[in-house]
């Protein structure tokens, strides 16, 4: 298995929800994307996927939650603005950009980083 790993950043504001706590006030991050994808062939080119292909895919789906406050972004609007919710967003959006890349590439893991020193992780295949 080939595993290719991009990353990208945005910054976003949100409020958790039911946190009990400061982060259920409006505060803001500088946000960083961290995107695995895996392959189990390369094409004939000997590429997985080619960097830039991933990159522009999860750029276009980062655009529409930078500089915005994440609770007023679907499905933000409804669900808690969690890293952990948001990781697994965006693997679910960065599957859906994918579907038609040959050969078949699978989104193998999404971590989400609202510091330097705290992230979420989600793997689709848990």
């Amino acid at each position: 298995m080939y595993l290719l790993t991009v990353e990208a950043d945005f910054a976003a504001a949100h409020a958790l929800r039911n946190y009990g706590g400061a982060c259920e006030k409006l505060h803001g991050h500088n946000w960083l994307v961290e995107v695995t994808v895996a392959a189990d062939g390369l094409d004939e080119r000997g590429l997985a996927l080619d960097f830039t292909v991933l990159k522009a895919k999860l750029r276009g789906l980062l655009e529409r939650y930078d500089h915005n406050l994440l609770n007023e972004v679907p499905p933000f609007d409804e669900l808690n603005p969690t890293s952990e919710n948001l990781a697994r967003v965006l693997a679910g959006e960065l599957a859906e950009a994918l579907a038609d890349e040959n050969p078949p590439v699978r989104v193998f893991e999404v971590r989400v980083h609202e510091s330097p020193r705290s992230r979420a992780a989600w793997r689709p295949d848990g």
